[in-house]
């Protein structure tokens, strides 16, 4: 029986193939990547795989290697394991892909040259610039890289059930973080509790994880972990994924502490989420969707009393848009921001924005096969806040009440696996 990994590996041969042949190339050679140094200094940042390398394989800790992927050929992987006493050597994980390609051992990249040498005027190269001059064929190719990333878009099985697996090991790691923020810890514990949890480095998060008590909650992205106790612990907002074989997880939830007026407005948010989730179907437009949230959170901004005007009005005026300035998710696999969501067509030709939505990164159809997120939230941001500060509009009184609380959001993956609505995050949390 045929497994998912095998099907995957047929399905991005033929994707590849149809690229390379509609841009007049027979081959690709696709880069992992190599660490990169700060200004005059030899201390490396920690090393990130090219996505484009991981979407062929589950091999993300293995620097200077390269898979070359030919018309009507095996794909053949070049694994770098170079003699070098400074560092562990990178452990070569099993695993049924080394069925399905070739494996040539490297030590050094420039053996990759003579490989490759008969190919250059049909080859092209995918990756991070290589300081070697290795002659390697079209460097990233802008047309052919637009054609994969679009498909990009359209995950396989095997593609989901690794978001699957990554969306139940951030979940397991989530319900450590609210267990130590009921129990008194600070930012900084509950940060070291989630990587405990999955027993990882701070380098192996597939991003920056957000914990945030009170107003730092109204940082989008916030990651500056203090160490002491706020004098109150109002809320906690924890952004905070996991990553498996190079597919990531990306989950929020939002936690209170007591009863308040800001706990009624977020028992009435839950319900616009859920009411939101319930609009996902093929081929709805995701901005249309995004609309949805902003006529949602201008629904709450109104019957909350933090803006004078209804709904109707705040949401004309654009309101909405300085409460929940972010868009409202993208298309995650093995980037957490996956590429492609602009994209018109797969020859990179880009749909139209909305002026008043910059920030949306996705404006494609929500399509069978695809995988995004839905996030939603409303935050009192002092600089958007400042910016109307002398509009009358607003009940100043009220969005001085609710600003130590930071804000609030919820956030799943949403799988349109063979077109049912999936929702990998809370299917996640209901198998714990």
């Amino acid at each position: 029986m045929i497994s998912i990994y095998q099907q995957h590996i047929q399905k991005l041969q033929q994707t590849f193939e149809s690229a390379l042949q509609e841009n007049d190339f027979e081959s690709v050679l696709i880069y992992s990547g190599h660490s990169g140094y700060g200004f005059r200094d030899d201390n490396a940042y920690p090393f990130k795989t090219n996505p484009h390398f991981k979407y062929w394989l589950p091999l993300t800790k293995q620097p200077e290697s390269f898979v070359l992927v030919e018309v009507g050929k095996k794909p053949h992987l070049f694994l770098n394991q170079k003699l070098d006493y400074w560092h562990a050597q990178p452990q070569l994980p099993d695993g049924e892909w080394q069925q399905h390609f070739d494996l040539t051992i490297i030590t050094n990249i420039a053996d990759v040259k003579n490989a490759v040498k008969d190919k250059t005027k049909s080859l092209a190269y995918i990756g991070l610039p290589i300081t070697e001059d290795l002659s390697l064929g079209a460097i990233n190719p802008a047309l052919l890289i637009n054609q994969i990333e679009y498909n990009r878009a359209y995950k396989t099985e095997y593609e989901i059930e690794c978001l699957r697996v990554a969306n139940f090991m951030a979940a397991k790691a989530h319900v450590v973080a609210k267990d130590a923020f009921y129990a008194g810890k600070t930012e900084l514990e509950i940060h070291q509790a989630y990587l405990e949890s999955l027993n990882i480095r701070e380098s192996g998060l597939p991003y920056n994880n957000i914990i945030a008590f009170n107003h730092n909650a109204s940082v989008l992205h916030y990651d500056d972990y203090q160490t002491e106790q706020p004098q109150q612990r109002l809320s906690f907002l924890i952004d905070a994924g996991a990553e498996f074989n190079g597919y990531n997880a990306d989950i929020s939830r939002t936690y209170l502490n007591g009863t308040s007026e800001f706990q009624q407005m977020f028992d009435a948010y839950q319900v616009e989420y859920f009411d939101l989730l319930s609009e996902i179907e093929v081929n709805k437009a995701y901005f249309d969707f995004h609309d949805s949230a902003h006529r949602r959170i201008s629904k709450l901004l109104s019957e909350f009393d933090i803006v004078k005007c209804d709904a109707q009005q705040t949401y004309e005026k654009g309101y909405s848009q300085l409460f929940f300035p972010c868009g409202v998710g993208h298309y995650i696999g093995t980037q957490v921001h996956d590429v492609g969501g602009h994209f018109a067509n797969k020859q990179g030709e880009l749909l139209s924005k909305d002026p008043r939505y910059p920030h949306l990164r996705l404006l494609r159809r929500m399509e069978k096969n695809t995988v995004f997120t839905v996030e939603p939230g409303i935050y009192f941001i002092d600089q958007l806040l400042d910016t109307v500060k002398d509009n009358t509009d607003f009940n100043w009184n009220r969005v001085e009440q609710f600003k130590p609380y930071g804000g609030f959001r919820l956030e799943d993956s949403i799988a349109m696996n063979q077109g049912n609505v999936e929702n990998l995050s809370i299917d996640a949390f209901n198998k714990l």
